[in-house]
């Protein structure tokens, strides 16, 4: 399973450009890092860039050496981590549950959507979800065993995951970890000496980078990632993305599709489960993240995702628990199946149709009918088919579902994108400048490896470069946002492209000096 996984994981790793706004940034930001071979200071055109701290550049940079810069590169350690995770998954879940629940907790992920396509993107989750689920798995095998090995490794585990993400990284699996000692009532475990040595070994591994980077940039890193990009978004609403407190708990629900549909059953027998010193470590991890981003103001669907797998461990115990105790599968999560699946095509359909750089391949949303289909087909057999039949074909069914998505309509769909499209109108012997806004995605695919792109924010100053330019030497074209066009006198460009951002509001437009 988790070979196959792998395979889809890697196929067709780079088909997809890099075009979603946080994979256009991360990306650049590492390549940028790595062409002033700089291990240090993220930036982004050539401005700090305080929003994430440096692991998953540093990662990117190392992929960039060895393959080159590409949407391959970039997103390759995001799936070794992947992998990593399914790994770690069913090594602590066989070890102190049983392979049983280890298999269904490694399925339960593995057929995820949300899980395989976080780990297919440029970005630091995948990361901080393999350092967090290592951190928190080696930490509860050093609460069982007290051995040396398991504390350190849980203190680099959780400082790796916070060079990743940030003081969070360490604050949510430090609480998780505490409830667990109490609930199980272990409170005096909290002072054990131990746990002082793995905090040394922890701020050796996680404090020097943010020391050096904090001295590198006069604080202007600490002073952006600590108090905007952390506090500012536990304590008010960025960037539009808030939502009421259900928010978040529907996100892991929804994340954990399908056979995330049954955690209600396993929820149902709760107090069986509690009992389980493991299954109990698990529920407590899940109630930490979700609780926590349930009162952030700021949510986003990748952020109680570090949780993924202790709720897949929830599950996994039930799913075996149902197994050997011969029980059928609960009828709900058949319907519920089914009307999602039905939604799925008539969704894409709609969306594809709506967006107008996608609407001509809008038809290929009907390529997900089999799923409702085959949801249906196992639906009407239910009584017929053993336990055993309906996982395998479900399993099947949603693994075919992945590939098709994954790997090939959403490759489809994203090359697309404005950038792709507003590239292939701009000539030879061109210079690109931006007025204003742009879309970060124009970096990464300039395919130079000296290119910045020159930004002017007032019309005196664009109208005073283009005129200075040479036609005779290179062509100069502007990039800039529809809405910024009134603020620029017309008299000197004229209009060579115009593309709408994919299922976004902003629409690209190219200006070229008349």
């Amino acid at each position: 399973m988790i070979g196959l996984t792998a395979l889809l994981l890697f196929f067709r790793l780079g088909a997809a450009p890099i075009y979603i706004l946080d994979e256009a940034k991360n990306a650049q930001c590492a390549r940028e890092m790595f062409l002033r071979n700089d291990w240090i200071i993220p930036t982004f055109n050539g401005e700090l860039r305080t929003d994430k701290p440096a692991l998953h550049y540093w990662f990117m940079m190392l992929s960039y050496k060895i393959f080159g810069v590409s949407a391959f590169s970039a997103r390759f350690f995001s799936v070794v981590m992947g992998i990593g995770t399914l790994c770690i998954l069913y090594f602590i879940t066989a070890r102190w549950a049983n392979k049983g629940t280890a298999f269904f907790a490694t399925l339960v992920l593995a057929l995820s959507a949300q899980f395989l396509f976080e780990f297919r993107l440029s970005v630091p989750d995948p990361y901080l979800i393999f350092f967090t689920l290592a951190g928190l798995g080696s930490g509860y095998c050093y609460l069982q065993t007290k051995a040396w090995k398991w504390i350190m490794l849980t203190a680099v585990s959780l400082a790796l995951a916070t060079l990743a993400k940030g003081p969070v990284a360490l604050a949510l699996p430090g609480l998780a970890i505490l409830l667990y000692l109490v609930f199980s009532k272990r409170w005096k475990e909290i002072f054990d000496i131990k746990f002082l040595v793995a905090a040394v070994i922890y701020l050796s591994v996680a404090a020097p980078w943010y020391y050096a980077v904090h001295k590198a940039t006069n604080g202007a890193f600490t002073q952006g990632f600590f108090f905007q990009h952390n506090l500012s978004r536990f304590s008010a609403e960025m960037e539009g993305h808030g939502g009421p407190f259900i928010i978040t708990p529907l996100i892991v629900l929804i994340g954990l599709l399908p056979l995330g549909i049954f955690i209600f059953s396993a929820l149902k027998n709760f107090n069986d489960l509690w009992g389980q010193p493991f299954i109990r470590y698990a529920v407590l991890i899940v109630i930490v993240y979700v609780a926590f981003f349930s009162i952030s103001r700021t949510k986003l669907p990748n952020y109680p995702m570090p949780c993924y797998p202790f709720a897949a461990i929830l599950i996994g115990a039930w799913l075996n628990n149902l197994i050997v105790k011969r029980k059928p599968l609960p009828l709900y999560g058949f319907l519920v199946l089914l009307v999602v699946s039905l939604a799925l095509p008539i969704g894409a359909w709609v969306a594809l149709n709506k967006e107008t750089e996608t609407s001509s391949i809008a038809v290929h949303a009907w390529s997900l009918v089999f799923l409702p289909v085959a949801v249906g087909w196992t639906f009407i057999y239910r009584k017929k088919w053993t336990r055993k039949k309906m996982i395998i074909t479900l399993t099947a069914v949603y693994f075919l579902f992945n590939f098709l998505f994954i790997s090939i309509l959403y490759p489809m769909v994203y090359r697309q994108n404005p950038v792709s499209k507003i590239y292939k109108a701009i000539g030879a012997k061109s210079i690109l400048i931006a007025y204003q806004d742009f879309n970060p995605a124009f970096l990464f695919n300039a395919g130079n490896n000296d290119f910045k792109m020159p930004v002017y924010r007032n019309p005196d100053s664009l109208k005073q470069i283009v005129n200075a330019s040479n036609d005779d030497i290179y062509h100069t074209y502007i990039i800039t946002r529809e809405d910024r066009l009134t603020t620029i006198d017309s008299i000197f460009y004229t209009v060579v492209a115009r593309h709408h951002d994919l299922f976004e509001y902003p629409t690209n437009v190219l200006l070229k000096k008349k």
